[in-house]
């Protein structure tokens, strides 16, 4: 919901109040009033759009609207001036429709002059006027907007969880953590104060008589989730294990220097020197000055500890993605625009973005080159304290358990059962023996898919040698260096001798990835969460386009029903193979040295995408639809889905099928939509020959995503040279490859083949006389 759909219902009890005001003045003074509406609008070079001037009020005699030519050189007025003449008794009550045509990029203000002067009030007789070379690069600022919103919101939380998994914020500076909070708490009170406080915006637009209110929701909405998520970062220095560490006497000397011009500000407003916006603007700077100071403590302390452990290089990641990001949006705006000069005039933003961007880099410097081999003593006990390993999602947990129950069997395991390791370094595991021992073992090791002289690492010692406790009953756990030699990916098995089937050898292996680069791996990361918001947000501009026209009218029927049991289908899979001990354990089985397939964020995407698609089709039960309905086509296919499904059921309950069998099936379904989904989109564009009901805001966040897809698929194949895994993945290069050619056609047909079809059709819903008119959205974006 945007600003100001929430300042609507202000709007009207304002107007209430003082309607018998204006009426007064209105009789008295000025008889009429000219508006022009939309008061923001973007026209693309090449093409046209449309705003509407309306007069109303008591006119006496013939006046002439001139609209400003000094901006000829950006657009062209259609017509540049027109008569407005008096109605029936003297009362008009018209509007007429002006054209704009793009020349060239640029911003500004369109102005009506009124003549005679006098006859009318012309205080909104102005338009705020975008010339963009590009629609798609509007989209595109757009998404990369709400992009980086997410990730400047979603990175406070990966030091919350560091921190609780430690159960230790030792190596988090409580200078930053203290100026961070101080900076997010004025831009919180900034932010909210510009965007509810009538008085304020009143004063704000009193200094900027053409301007609009900068602050939008999600301003708001971010700085509060800022505040309230440092303020828990700092709860837990309060809770958790945090060694000498303390707010240094330099961090408090900063806050009262802030402190006393807030206060100062203050008594410049209590004395009426000051005004309450000038009082904002104040806390404005203060945030910008924390950001440019509060990474300095932190840097320090990672350089004085030789480590960033305790320092969540998440958190910097993500605070990365979201400056670049950033600035690239910046940069897109500035040459779509033509509007270079704007990159500097927002210090706030541009100095959250460089000045972010600048110190991830060090902390990504600091972890991934000058400190990667160094723990504090505490990780280090916590990493050799481990004996228990289990795989990803708690895949091997219960067959651990078992086992652990049987004192009579001697039990060889790994852990961690999954590591990656650079070419040229040496990453450490664990190798534990636990159970009855009466006679000296030998431990030997193999690497899979390898030849002599050919081994993806080496192995230090290459062999271990355990002899039984007096006891007879041993618990004992060594270190086992690995060092990379080329690159790939393999599992390290252990083998123990002389063997016996009392030997419980089912844990004695682990997964190795061998990479060319922890930037690569980075890059990889980073490109996994990007395309993961790219396809989880792709659902909503389809239904926020559903309830702007308040019509489904263009959507095909068959695409939703299909998506739909797609989705379905995907959920069930992955919330079986996530949640379900039995199905993971016949994984496990038929995959011996295998980890669990499935992730949080994937049942997460699949649950998301079901009630999204669920949610656009009660839409259809709402709004306009036409004579729109599922074909036959489309409902024969999903019967043939529905017996596959019902077959599969029935050889499970006879036996013949396992849990996993059927769990698979419902995945290949999966498959089989994403296929055929789009079809009867693309067919219904062709036959209409127009998109408009489509979102194309869907399509570019698909393309985005099933674009990130492949490029992720190649980046880690050059990285851990295992081209032959891009097409190991059928679901998921299936779901990225076929995404892209649809995206790709959905795309040419919005922008090329149906592009003045789109405008006519649009024309036609928006404009259906002189009293109808719908204001374009405005084209702010996230700070």
């Amino acid at each position: 919901m945007t600003r100001r759909t929430y300042l609507v219902p202000l709007a009207i009890v304002w107007l209430c109040l003082l309607a018998p005001y204006h009426h007064t003045d209105a009789q008295t003074s000025i008889g009429a009033t000219v508006v022009l509406e939309p008061q923001d609008v973007t026209v693309i070079v090449g093409e046209r759009q449309q705003f509407i001037a309306k007069v109303r009020g008591v006119l006496s005699q013939d006046v002439r609207l001139n609209f400003s030519t000094e901006h000829a050189d950006l657009v062209e007025v259609i017509p540049t001036s027109l008569v407005v003449s008096p109605g029936d008794g003297g009362f008009i009550d018209r509007a007429y429709e002006i054209d704009l045509e793009g020349v060239s990029p640029g911003q500004f203000d369109l102005v009506a002059e009124v003549l005679p002067t006098g006859l009318i009030d012309d205080a909104a007789a102005f338009i705020r006027v975008t010339v963009a070379n590009s629609q798609p690069i509007i989209v595109i600022s757009n998404v990369i907007g709400w992009i980086y919103f997410a990730a400047w919101t979603v990175s406070f939380w990966p030091q919350m969880i560091v921190n609780y998994r430690r159960q230790s914020v030792v190596g988090l500076s409580f200078d930053f953590l203290t100026l961070n909070l101080v900076g997010h708490s004025v831009y919180a009170t900034f932010n909210c104060a510009l965007f509810w406080s009538g008085f304020i915006e009143q004063e704000y637009l009193d200094r900027n008589p053409r301007g609009l209110n900068p602050v939008l929701a999600n301003d708001v909405a971010f700085s509060i989730h800022a505040t309230i998520a440092t303020l828990l970062t700092v709860a837990q220095c309060f809770i958790y294990e945090r060694g000498e560490q303390k707010v240094s006497r330099i961090a408090w000397g900063i806050i009262a220097i802030f402190a006393v011009v807030i206060v100062v500000a203050g008594i410049l407003v209590g004395t009426d020197t000051f005004h309450w916006l000038d009082f904002l603007y104040v806390l404005s700077y203060i945030k910008l000055s924390v950001t440019l100071i509060k990474y300095v403590p932190q840097a320090v302390l990672n350089f004085r500890r030789k480590s960033t452990v305790g320092w969540s290089i998440e958190n910097v990641l993500l605070d990365f993605t979201g400056g670049m990001l950033s600035m690239l949006q910046m940069l897109l705006n500035g040459y779509n625009y033509d509007d270079w000069a704007s990159i500097f005039g927002d210090p706030t933003k541009f100095g959250l973005g460089l000045f972010s961007v600048l110190f991830d880099i060090l902390f990504i410097v600091q972890h991934y080159i000058l400190y990667r081999n160094r723990a504090d003593s505490k990780t280090l006990q916590e990493d050799s304290s481990t004996t228990t390993t289990t795989a990803s999602n708690g895949g091997s947990k219960d067959i651990c358990a078992a086992a652990q129950t049987n004192n009579t069997t001697l039990r060889l395991q790994f852990g961690p059962q999954d590591t990656t390791i650079i070419v040229g370094s040496a990453k450490s595991v664990t190798l534990r023996l636990h159970g009855p021992l009466s006679a000296p073992v030998t431990v030997n090791f193999t690497q899979t898919n390898v030849t002599a002289g050919n081994e993806y690492v080496q192995v230090t010692p290459t062999t271990i040698e355990f002899v039984p406790p007096p006891v007879n009953f041993i618990d004992r756990s060594e270190r086992v260096a690995l060092r990379g030699l080329r690159a790939g990916i393999f599992d390290l098995l252990a083998h123990l001798s002389p063997a016996s089937e009392l030997i419980d050898q089912s844990q004695a292996f682990v997964r190795v990835t061998v990479a060319k680069s922890w930037s690569l791996i980075t890059v990889s990361s980073v490109i996994g969460w990007a395309y993961f918001l790219a396809w989880t947000w792709s659902f909503w501009p389809q239904i926020w386009e559903n309830r702007t026209r308040a019509s489904v009218v263009g959507l095909s029927f068959d695409y939703l029903a299909l998506n739909l049991l797609g989705h379905t289908m995907y959920a069930a899979f992955n919330c079986a193979m996530f949640w379900n001990g039995s199905v993971q354990e016949d994984y496990l089985r038929r995959n011996p040295r295998g980890l669990i397939p499935v992730l949080a964020n994937d049942v997460a995407f699949s649950l998301h995408a079901v009630f999204a698609t669920g949610l656009i089709i009660v839409q259809c039960c709402f709004y306009e639809r036409g004579q729109q309905k599922v074909s036959y086509s489309a409902r024969a296919l999903m019967v043939v889905f529905g017996l596959v499904v019902l077959i599969s059921s029935v050889l499970v309950a006879t036996g013949t099928y396992r849990w996993l069998d059927f769990f698979y099936n419902l995945s290949y379904i999966k498959l089989a939509v994403t296929l055929v989904k789009y079809i009867p989109q693309a067919v219904l564009n062709y036959r209409r020959k127009s998109t408009v009901g489509w979102s194309i805001g869907n399509v570019l966040l698909d393309f985005i995503g099933g674009s990130f897809s492949i490029f992720q698929m190649l980046i880690n194949g050059y990285n851990y040279d295992d081209w032959d895994s891009i097409f190991g993945d059928g679901a998921k290069f299936g779901l990225g490859f076929f995404s892209v050619l649809f995206d790709v056609l959905f795309i040419v047909q919005h922008y090329v083949l149906y592009r003045n079809s789109n405008y006519i059709e649009l024309r036609g819903e928006n404009y259906p006389g002189p009293g109808s008119v719908t204001t374009a959205p405005r084209q702010n974006l996230p700070t």
